[in-house]
């Protein structure tokens, strides 16, 4: 049928339908900006600071990301441990005394806004505070806050983080608004872990090392070429583990030039023979859905022939209307 044979109905059917693809469309490629942005950031940040200086640049970024994609005016940000306390904060009332900045956080989480992401692990969206029992307005608060967003950042059914967006106008955040950041927290999730994981590892190797060497062993450990924090890929894939994205550090760790990497079919011609199947399987479940996450290890195969030992960690997300998975890679 031409479009001169169609009805004026079904002409304003297909021009809606078209609109929303492009919003969609357009939705995604935010995402996937935020997303290069954020993995570029970790990056940055791991080569620049160590500790919890590392820690509390990475979430400032996480929230400044955060705070764009939604025109949030406030925020704030709570790293927690397997236990679920926090042991990493940024509040947005900014520097407070450490005693009040415990109390304040102990109160969000027991009676507040945060707290009840927390419990029921999944994103809330407040349209007006005065209307919703969740919110809880804290002594002397020195912002207003009339609608808020809560994220939980999870792996798995673990909160690493949680998220909590302000605006002082109600109805600020839309539906839209919790799906951009519901796109957003797996890669967020991916981030933090890594770089708890990694300062945790920093730390007990600072431990092993004599007092009196530790000073020298900071320097050595972020301006080495063979540090830990050149030794950490990134990537995303696609398909059967197709790059659509990889890092020039993840070129450096299997001895390719940029160019190189990003002509190979598959991240498989990294892998081992031996170990292909089970690596393809574990890409294969994790694009099919049946597994969210990725987190395992492999042989790995250098272009000059010699073998290395690769542990993966990765997340299942959608860009331009396909799954892919978004992840890091390091040497071990």
């Amino acid at each position: 049928m031409s479009d001169r044979d169609k009805s004026k109905e079904q002409l304003i059917q297909e021009l809606v339908s078209l609109r929303r693809k492009v919003v969609a469309l357009r939705t995604t490629k935010i995402v996937f900006d935020a997303q290069h942005q954020l993995m570029r950031t970790f990056v940055t940040t791991m080569q620049t600071a160590s500790g919890t200086l590392m820690l509390r640049a990475l979430l400032q970024q996480i929230l400044n990301i955060a705070s764009k994609l939604t025109d949030a005016e406030t925020s704030s940000l709570f790293l927690l441990d397997a236990d679920g306390v926090v042991i990493e904060s940024i509040l947005a009332r900014g520097a407070t005394l450490r005693g009040q900045k415990q109390r304040l956080i102990g109160e969000v989480l027991d009676k507040g806004f945060a707290g009840w992401v927390f419990r029921n692990r999944q994103i809330g969206l407040i349209t007006d505070t005065m209307t919703d029992e969740r919110w809880l307005t804290l002594p002397n608060q020195p912002y207003a806050v009339r609608s808020t967003l809560g994220v939980p950042i999870l792996k798995g059914r673990q909160v690493l983080a949680i998220l909590t967006l302000m605006h002082s106008q109600p109805e600020h955040f839309k539906p839209e608004f919790a799906k951009l950041m519901e796109m957003m927290a797996g890669p967020m999730a991916l981030v933090l872990d890594n770089a708890r994981l990694y300062n945790e590892q920093q730390e007990r190797e600072l431990e092993s090392n004599p007092v009196e060497q530790q000073s020298d062993y900071k320097v050595t450990k972020t301006l080495s070429s063979d540090g830990e924090f050149s030794l950490i890929g990134l990537y995303i894939l696609f398909g059967e583990g197709n790059f659509l994205y990889a890092s020039p550090r993840l070129a450096e760790i299997f001895g390719y030039t940029f160019g190189e990497l990003i002509s190979l079919d598959s991240i498989l011609e990294l892998v081992t023979p031996d170990n292909r199947k089970f690596v393809a399987d574990q890409i294969s479940q994790c694009i099919q859905g049946q597994n969210k996450d990725l987190s395992f290890r492999f042989r790995g195969l250098r272009k000059d022939g010699n073998l290395i030992n690769i542990e993966v960690y990765g997340t299942r997300t959608k860009l331009y209307g396909k799954f892919v998975i978004i992840g890091a890679l390091r040497l071990i």
